[in-house]
C-alpha cells in the first residue's frame, strides 16, 4: 500500500469515528476537527515520517510536527481523545 493510500484509509477512518468530513478535519480549527486532525497524524506517524505526512495532507510540516509531539499532552484533557485514537488503531 502507498503512502497515499494508507493515508486516504485513515483519514477515512478517522472521519468515520469523528463524524467530520475529510475537509474539516484538514482545515477547521473548531476543538473537535483539531482532536480528529491530532488523532490523524498521531495514526499516520505510527508509518509515515512527518515530511510524507504534510505531503499527504497539505499540511506543514511544522503543524504535522506540533501534532505529534504534543498528542500524549492533549489527550490528558481531552478526554475522548484516546479513545478515539485507539478506535481508529483498531479499525485499521
Amino acid at each position: 500500500m502507498g503512502e497515499k493510500d494508507f493515508f486516504d484509509k485513515v483519514i477515512e477512518i478517522v472521519s468515520n469515528a469523528s463524524g467530520l468530513e475529510r475537509s474539516a478535519i484538514l482545515h477547521c480549527n473548531k476543538e473537535e476537527c483539531v482532536d480528529a486532525r491530532y488523532v490523524l497524524v498521531a495514526v499516520l506517524a505510527e508509518q509515515l515520517s512527518d515530511r510524507q505526512i504534510a505531503l499527504a495532507s497539505g499540511l506543514s510540516v511544522q503543524l504535522v510536527n506540533k501534532a505529534k509531539n504534543s498528542f500524549r499532552d492533549r489527550c490528558r484533557v481531552r478526554w475522548g481523545l484516546k479513545q478515539m485514537y485507539e478506535e481508529c488503531k483498531l479499525r485499521g
